[in-house]
């Protein structure tokens, strides 16, 4: 999985999340390697935009903050929101 490709499938799981329910997800979990992913991700983009590094821990969606933990029992790439 592409750096890229994880941050969107994140995003349409939070999305599908809404949809469903009405409301944005209380959190969403994933695995430790994909929360490194995200991470690295999230440190990269502030570093080309020149903005101060964020928790890596919180999500910023058009619904507000989702805080993000880290699974061990999920497969690498799933992503779990509740």
């Amino acid at each position: 999985m592409e750096w890229f490709d994880a941050f969107e499938e994140l995003m349409t799981s939070i999305e599908r999340y809404v949809d469903q329910h009405g409301e944005p997800p209380h959190e969403v979990a994933v695995s430790p390697m994909l929360y490194g992913w995200l991470s690295d991700i999230r440190r990269e983009s502030e570093a080309l935009a020149g903005t101060v590094h964020s928790d890596p821990g919180i999500i910023p969606t058009p619904w507000g903050n989702v805080p993000l933990v880290i699974d061990e029992a999920l497969s690498a790439h799933e992503i779990l929101p509740s």
